[in-house]
């Protein structure tokens, strides 16, 4: 009797220390994802800093632009009738002084 008890405990202890190997492979399988899952999340921490970085340095450059350009003189003020018309219009003064296109009707009868 006492033979077969002990196969017995022999047998549970050997189910045991297999569930428990089996339970320590697969902590041993989440923590690895974890520390893989954590090395993205440290990598797009970095990433998002030198986004935020970047969006600070060019809200700097906009301010500075915005505040440059409110102290650039006016279409009116210089008296120029070309830069009237819009802030890209280089593109159209430069043609007309090509020749290339004819100046609007309203300008040239106001000249």
């Amino acid at each position: 009797m006492k033979e077969k008890q002990g196969t017995i405990n022999t047998e549970k202890r050997g189910v045991d220390e297999q569930r428990l190997i089996e339970h320590i492979a697969e902590l041993e399988r989440r923590l690895k994802e974890v520390e893989a899952e954590n090395i993205v999340l440290r990598e797009l921490a970095y990433q998002s800093e030198q986004r935020y970085e970047q969006i600070k340095q060019l809200m700097k450059q906009n301010d500075e632009l915005r505040r440059q350009l409110q102290q650039r003189p006016q279409p009116e003020e210089t008296g120029d009738a070309y830069k009237e018309e819009r802030p890209d219009s280089w593109f159209f003064h430069t043609l007309r002084q090509e020749n290339a296109i004819a100046p609007r009707p309203e300008r040239s009868k106001e000249k």
